[in-house]
């Protein structure tokens, strides 16, 4: 492993079975989603960006939306269009960067993205928005999360840098930048942690509606939670 097509997004844990429990096909949605779910409206079209194995697609598709999702590891979306044929749901899915969406202006009524704008330098995060915005039609909902910085993860990763085990490549984002990184881990790819005034700025083009810290128990290492995100329900502007 190691040349860019082999580390495409999860591509390598997709194809070896190395999928935390939390991402697998037939996981609990998260609790952020359903909650945001209940205010879409019904027969609503949905973009997921960064599907996956297919998680979310099958929680919102199993409630009658009409869903559409890329992701740039090609194992992930053909896991993706075959768990949703086999439960009848109607799923356009490609092959894709993120920062470079294969749908036309205006198409989705919402969009949603967790644990996934987080692996691209500062710069991408914003294409990739900027880009989501686009194919979103005037008045369309996004929810989004990033990696909160308070938390054992962050932590970890900065001691990780600090010892030249791997790459702060620019602020508050991290890369293992080793020539065979471990097949069980995604160090390989960006990892950028957000406080709330770097969210907000990352989104200035949307509306925020609610945003929050979803960080849980303190883990067992410390009092930090082993890793939390910010979440933000946001909201692309009628006009402008």
């Amino acid at each position: 492993m190691g040349n860019s097509e082999e580390l495409a997004g999860w591509e390598p844990l997709f194809q070896n079975g190395f999928i935390p429990p939390r991402y697998q096909t037939l996981a609990d949605p998260n609790d952020s989603v359903v909650e945001w779910a209940d205010t879409l409206p019904s027969g609503a079209s949905i973009l997921d960006v960064g599907c996956g194995i297919g998680r979310h697609l099958i929680y919102l598709g199993g409630r009658g939306f009409k869903m559409a999702g890329m992701d740039i590891s090609p194992s992930g979306v053909k896991t993706s269009q075959t768990v949703c044929a086999e439960r009848n749901i109607d799923f356009d899915g490609r092959v894709s960067n993120m920062t470079a969406l294969p749908w036309a202006d205006m198409t989705f009524d919402a969009a949603l993205s967790t644990s996934v704008i987080s692996h691209n330098l500062r710069a991408d995060i914003f294409k990739t928005l900027e880009e989501v915005r686009r194919v979103l039609k005037p008045g369309g909902l996004f929810l989004v999360d990033f990696p909160h910085k308070d938390t054992f993860s962050y932590q970890r990763v900065r001691k990780q840098a600090a010892a030249g085990e791997i790459t702060e490549v620019e602020p508050d984002t991290f890369v293992d930048q080793s020539p065979e990184p471990d097949e069980t881990d995604d160090a390989y790819l960006p990892h950028h942690f957000c406080d709330e005034a770097d969210v907000r700025d990352l989104l200035r083009a949307f509306e925020i509606i609610r945003l929050w810290a979803d960080l849980p128990e303190p883990s067992p290492q410390g009092n930090l939670p082993a890793r939390g995100y910010w979440v933000a329900w946001t909201r692309k502007p009628l006009s402008g």
